[in-house]
């Protein structure tokens, strides 16, 4: 939704943040030396043809997933807790990689951003999760996120540990394409993000949030959990499981953060549904 920026968006988790809610993680935790957690992002819906709409699609794709390493450099997240997958045909995937080259020598001189996107063109989204599950002897379940979704993932537990995201960014929200291609055409289950914990005025968990949004999101998240499991283990309790209150505050500040982040860079667009 766009407002002229006179009505704040209300949201407890947001007012009450300050900087020494921030989660930044050890690279060094031996949590992240098991199964990485990974983005899927897919670009294979395709690009437009036409040279005006190809152009505005490769700039906006490129911009959030430029958005979203910059603010993974400056908060110090590293690539090492969250990888990033750019999945699609191979003249869409180096059309992207080209402009993100472009922006990030404009914007960033130290170079520190290049390489962290893993550029996969030609590459199934089906063969990549399959090779994940290969590479790590695991049939943990990969999930794609969508605000159509019937279902919410829950956030008094950890999130799968790869996600996909689609690469829909347009001037005007389509609904249902994000689900109806998880589950009619890839045959994946769609979920959408638990955001109702959040108790923001006017947002609920069908609100469609950009790509960069989402993807602070879960890099967050999966910080928050593996820190929670650390210091569970670390104790040597006697219960055999985290706190599920624990798990959900653990969510609500990363989507909080990520928010944050979003009405910092739009503060006229907080939000996209009314």
């Amino acid at each position: 939704m766009t407002n002229d920026g006179s009505n704040e968006v209300h949201c407890g988790a947001l007012g009450k943040l300050s900087l020494h809610d921030e989660t930044t993680a050890n690279p060094n935790d031996s949590s992240l030396e098991t199964k990485p957690n990974i983005i899927l992002c897919d670009a294979w819906y395709g690009f437009p043809q036409q040279t005006r709409p190809r152009k505005e699609r490769i700039c906006a794709v490129s911009r959030q997933l430029v958005n979203f390493l910059q603010w993974r450099q400056c908060a110090k997240f590293g690539p090492e807790q969250c990888q990033v997958h750019l999945l699609g045909s191979e003249e869409d995937v180096t059309s992207v990689q080209q402009r993100i080259a472009y922006i990030i020598d404009k914007e960033d001189t130290s170079g520190k951003c290049i390489g962290q996107i893993h550029y996969k063109s030609n590459v199934d989204i089906h063969d990549a999760i399959q090779q994940w599950r290969n590479t790590y002897s695991t049939n943990d379940e990969v999930v794609y996120l969508s605000p159509d979704a019937s279902e919410a993932l829950s956030p008094t537990a950890p999130p799968p540990r790869v996600v996909i995201v689609g690469m829909l960014i347009d001037r005007r929200i389509t609904s249902d394409r994000s689900r109806k291609r998880a589950e009619e055409y890839l045959n994946l289950r769609a979920v959408k993000l638990p955001l109702n914990e959040l108790n923001v005025k006017e947002m609920c968990s069908e609100e469609p949030l950009n790509v960069d949004t989402v993807m602070e999101l879960m890099q967050r998240w999966w910080t928050n959990c593996d820190k929670l499991e650390e210091i569970h283990n670390a104790r040597k309790s006697d219960k055999m499981y985290v706190d599920p209150s624990k798990y959900r505050e653990g969510f609500v500040k990363a989507a909080a953060f990520a928010i944050k982040s979003h009405r910092d860079r739009h503060p006229n667009r907080p939000i996209h549904k009314s």
